[in-house]
């Protein structure tokens, strides 16, 4: 006679798995070291395969299981093991990839970094997918790709060493981007665990259940939850509304090179979408300016309306050099971006600055405002505590001006006072 017994979904080597894997010890800092200059390299020389071979040794993804696992259980000592480990895994990954970006030579943002500095809605799918898969890759005893499969997925690795790298460089804009990525990975992957081992939970003493599990009222615990993950959704789907309004731009400039300019070939496109440039390198058959200028009064035609049109023709070249050329295109245009956003961050600061001065040269100063028009004027906008007459504005004024001649027009507004 056959007997066939229930299958356990929680067994005693699951969860012993689920210790082990989120135990920091010295063969897992190591491991951790080696992948995170791994990343750190492939981040740097814009290396795909590089990258690919840091997430399959990267061993992060142990701790977050364990958290996800102690959470579900209620088990305090395999949450804080797993919260040990995953916080000194970060520190460890944060300093490791800090100090190559600090003392390498190449200090552009490549491709690879800048790819992982604005998540989206679907970044979110893929950590809350990747995670599910994890959980269940866990818990099989035999060999499989399923984990290695999620350490790829959701790319625990290249965004934690992205911080570094916004670290090193002091690129704020990137420190965000990446930070907002690797803990969407994180959550998702320690939400997916908890959601995971509660339902094997439930399977495995499904006998005695009268009612499933999850009908019920949500508890204080689950509401915060849930209002976590709401948070953490909002800005992604605000990322991806951006992306998919730059993807339309994008299809929009390809339809437009087909159409207006001939048989040539894109070598490069940088669609600048708030300032409204398209600079495209092409080349190929010789494009006279009669064609560049139709193709700059078709625009409208193609919903690129207010976009200013920057051609490169460069001489035909062979598929190698042109990806070389593409590489080199590349790295000025990150160049240039890089020294853009430290020029704009330094503006800001001796504005804020300058601000600062201003409102000390009154009491009556409430607050003082820099902005600059469509053309590029120099405006210092003025809120007064208290009405100045006419004689003391001009005196203010002219003091103004003579200490930041820069300054083009002086504007008082009055602050609101209730009667």
């Amino acid at each position: 006679m056959i007997i066939r017994q229930r299958k356990n979904y929680l067994t005693s080597q699951f969860l012993s798995k689920i210790s082990a894997d989120g135990t920091l010890n010295i063969e897992n800092l190591i491991v951790l070291t080696c992948a995170i200059f791994i990343a750190s390299v492939g981040l740097n020389v814009n290396s795909t395969a590089t990258i690919i071979g840091a997430m399959l040794i990267s061993p992060l993804m142990g701790p977050l299981l364990a958290i996800g696992t102690g959470l579900a259980l209620y088990d305090v000592h395999l949450l804080r093991k797993g919260t040990i480990s995953l916080l000194a895994e970060i520190i460890i990954s944060l300093a490791a990839s800090t100090i190559y970006f600090h003392f390498s030579p190449l200090t552009y943002a490549s491709q690879e970094i800048i790819a992982r500095t604005s998540p989206t809605i679907w970044d979110v799918m893929i950590a809350f997918f990747g995670g599910v898969a994890g959980i269940i890759g866990a818990r099989k005893k035999e060999a499989n790709n399923i984990v290695p499969g999620v350490a790829i997925a959701t790319a625990l690795m290249p965004p934690a060493c992205t911080i570094g790298y916004s670290i090193a460089a002091g690129n704020l804009k990137y420190f965000l981007g990446s930070s907002y990525l690797f803990l969407i990975n994180c959550v998702f992957i320690i939400l997916t665990a908890f959601m995971g081992v509660k339902i094997m939970k439930w399977l495995s003493y499904s006998t005695k259940q009268s009612k499933l599990f999850f009908l019920h009222k949500p508890t204080f615990k689950e509401f915060v939850i849930i209002l976590v993950v709401i948070i953490l959704i909002i800005p992604s789907i605000l990322s991806a509304n951006q992306m998919v309004n730059k993807t339309l731009v994008d299809q929009n400039v390809q339809n437009l090179v087909v159409n207006e300019l001939g048989n040539v070939n894109l070598i490069k496109e940088n669609v600048d979408t708030q300032g409204k440039i398209i600079n495209l390198t092409v080349s190929g058959d010789k494009i006279n300016a009669k064609k560049i200028q139709a193709a700059k009064a078709n625009l409208t035609k193609y919903d690129l309306e207010g976009y200013s049109l920057n051609i490169v023709q460069v001489a035909q070249v062979n598929p190698n050099a042109e990806n070389q050329l593409d590489r080199q295109v590349n790295n000025i245009i990150n160049q240039r971006q890089h020294e853009q956003d430290q020029a704009d961050e330094k503006r800001q600061q001796e504005q804020e600055k300058r601000n600062q001065k201003i409102r000390k040269l009154s009491s009556a100063i409430s607050s003082v405002t820099a902005v600059s028009d469509n053309k590029n004027k120099q405006i210092t906008l003025i809120e007064l505590k208290k009405p100045l007459s006419k004689k003391r504005k001009n005196a203010l004024v002219r003091q103004i001006k003579n200490k930041y001649p820069n300054i083009n027009l002086v504007e008082f507004v009055q602050e609101n006072i209730k009667n």
